[in-house]
């Protein structure tokens, strides 16, 4: 079962691109040979700020990842996540290719004042068939 992440806009967001998993063979020689044992990237990667949330969202943002057995359940993201960026770009991040998010670590949760709170969440994305 998939857990939709909490639809909470972030403050900021930063986007990696997955990778083709290839291998790289050397020759004594210098000569390189590349493989591609795939045909589609893998390991995107996406990291989320959230600045001065209510301790209430930052809760919402910790439960999420207990409910997700801290990572083991992958999940998909609410198009909340991607306000403000263009829709082709926000398209192809989230579902072209069928990505589902899981958590690299724990949420880092930082008191701001008594109430408001920051949190910082970094996101693995792969394919699923």
């Amino acid at each position: 079962m998939s857990l939709p992440f909490p639809d909470i806009k972030p403050s900021a967001r930063s986007f990696r691109m997955g990778s083709y998993p290839t291998k790289v063979y050397r020759a004594m020689s210098g000569a390189t040979v590349k493989r591609s044992f795939g045909n589609k990237p893998t390991g995107y990667s996406l990291s989320l700020q959230f600045e001065n949330i209510t301790d209430a969202q930052a809760q919402l943002i910790v439960k999420h990842y207990i409910d997700t057995a801290a990572g083991f359940v992958r999940f998909t993201l609410p198009t909340t996540l991607f306000a403000g960026m263009g829709t082709s770009l926000q398209t192809y991040i989230q579902s072209p290719t069928g990505i589902k998010w899981e958590y690299e670590q724990a949420p880092e949760v930082e008191s701001v004042i008594t109430g408001r709170s920051s949190v910082s969440v970094t996101l693995v994305g792969e394919l699923t068939v």
